[in-house]
């Protein structure tokens, strides 16, 4: 009798979690920001516009995989946006258990590594991210384990593919194998050095060729990605960035002991994001037994570490701590395989200390701990969600909003960090710019303007925030001709169940028509 392969075990353990959680949690919460950034571009790449040219986006490769299954289910509900950030998330699972997989042959320790491994998937609107992290770490521990070309091959082909759904993925897996393979070169094998670097080049134009296509036959596509590129250096960062939170700058005066705790934890999680990629490159360079686990997690966590401190919250803590995790669980198996007791009392250790960190984030928490009334039941499309009143209550006030003032042949622009009420509202954007978090330039302002004329942009829900508690990233700082152009032609219009910080405002060749 055959044996089964490991992978469908391993698949079929990962499809249990991701289920499992998605049954759990996946009709809890909303996020009326980055989630709906998502969400749009999905539900517009399905209906055959293009990421980039029609609308604001990440790269394109994230946005064709939730539109096939948009297609598949039927529907572009935000559900299926979550089962397809979930199935995606499978791929990578898999391959994290894959992993764990060459250093014990135990399915119980991998069930409690998965679910480890399934505590820090937040945001979810971020599963695209979490999974190619893991999926790099199984990709170099391959490399290390065998460099022969084929696996420079695939290697390049990860790279490619990465690049296709996040170029600063592409970025990190490009680094990760770079430093494996110089690893190699120095600690394994010199030969074929110009052979195994071509190989990762042919694997990364066969991983990246997607969006090579799409340079090539989509008109403008290229010249836009291209402005992107510029636009973002122009910008000198690709996220807002916060104050680190070291574990010596906790509150102790003023928090609660949960929250010390809590505070504590996240402080040294980063601490050991920095620090443990850092130290295990050093210990694989230097030492002269090779553990090619630790030295791909360490390889992998260097430039992931990147992510975590881009903006030091939770969620970019959850996107960069992955190569940590996987290498914490590398060593507890190697270190304690003769001491199960001594395994399982390390392995939940990491697991109290995730719930107490990434776990008080989570939506069944969040749900679990809310004071009465807090969620409340939402439909959507047919779906029945559990959401917090303030969201539910701004969403049914602009679904109101939209039914008394917007007429037939008008555009309703919503402005700047709530893009989920677009596809809620099942709305297209008035202008390209569906998430206006950064300053903009003088004439991208204009041709906003003009946009805003030629879909005529009749109705305006727009919120001056102060994202992070600075005045300088409200809209009105951030966008200062826009909101003068709104302010002079624009009328506001009272709408008491508005949020204070909320304004409603339509032409005033509508008003008096």
């Amino acid at each position: 009798m055959n044996k089964i392969p490991d992978w469908i075990y391993a698949s079929g353990l990962s499809l249990f979690l991701i289920g499992f959680t998605f049954i759990i949690q996946g009709h809890i919460g909303i996020n009326l920001a980055d989630e709906g950034y998502l969400w749009y571009g999905a539900a517009h790449t399905s209906i055959g516009e293009v990421p980039f040219l029609d609308f604001q986006s990440y790269d394109p490769g994230r946005y064709y995989w939730a539109a096939l299954w948009f297609k598949i289910f039927g529907n572009t509900n935000i559900l299926t946006l979550r089962i397809a950030a979930l199935l995606f998330l499978w791929i990578g699972l898999t391959c994290a258990l894959l992993a764990v997989r060459h250093v014990t042959k135990s399915w119980g320790y991998l069930l409690i590594i998965g679910t480890l491994l399934m505590l820090w998937v937040y945001p979810r609107h971020k599963m695209f991210d979490i999974s190619i992290s893991m999926i790099a770490v199984y990709m170099v521990i391959l490399l290390l384990d065998n460099p022969k070309p084929v696996r420079y091959v695939y290697s390049g082909i990860v790279v490619g593919l990465a690049a296709f759904f996040g170029s600063n993925h592409g970025l990190y897996a490009g680094v990760s194998v770079a430093l494996a393979s110089v690893y190699i070169f120095f600690k394994i094998d010199r030969t074929n050095s110009v052979k195994k670097m071509g190989s990762i080049g042919v694997g990364i134009l066969i991983g990246y060729s997607p969006m090579l296509l799409m340079f090539a036959f989509v008109p403008g596509f290229f010249k836009r990605f291209v402005e992107l590129i510029i636009w973002l250096f122009q910008l000198g960062d690709t996220n807002i960035p916060l104050p680190i939170p070291w574990p010596w700058r906790v509150d102790f005066a003023h928090l609660h002991t949960m929250e010390i705790v809590s505070g504590l934890i996240v402080g040294f999680l980063f601490l050991l994001v920095l620090l443990f990629p850092a130290a295990g490159a050093i210990h694989s360079f230097a030492s002269k037994k090779t553990n090619i686990y630790l030295a791909a997690s360490a390889f992998v966590g260097i430039p992931y570490a990147y992510v975590a401190f881009s903006r030091a919250d939770l969620g970019h803590l959850a996107q960069g701590i992955y190569p940590l995790l996987l290498g914490a669980c590398f060593w507890t198996l190697q270190y304690f395989k003769l001491s199960r007791v001594k395994w399982i009392l390390c392995m939940t250790v990491m697991l109290v200390v995730s719930f107490l960190s990434i776990g008080r984030v989570q939506p069944l928490y969040q749900q679990i701990q809310a004071p009465p009334n807090a969620f409340v039941k939402f439909t959507q499309a047919n779906n029945e969600l559990w959401i917090d009143a303030y969201s539910a209550n701004l969403i049914t006030t602009v679904q109101h909003i939209q039914d008394e003032y917007l007429k037939q042949g008008e555009s309703l622009f919503i402005a700047p960090h709530t893009p989920t009420l677009y596809p809620i509202l099942d709305l297209k954007s008035p202008l390209w710019d569906i998430y206006l978090l950064f300053p903009e330039t003088e004439d991208r302002q204009h041709q906003q303007i003009e946009e805003l004329k030629l879909n005529n942009t009749a109705l305006v829900i727009l919120g001056d925030n102060a994202l992070d508690g600075r005045d300088e990233l409200r809209f009105r700082n951030t966008h200062p001709i826009l909101w003068e152009y709104l302010s002079n032609n624009y009328e506001a219009i009272a709408v008491e169940a508005l949020p204070p910080n909320y304004t409603v405002l339509r032409t005033l060749e509508s008003t008096t028509r």
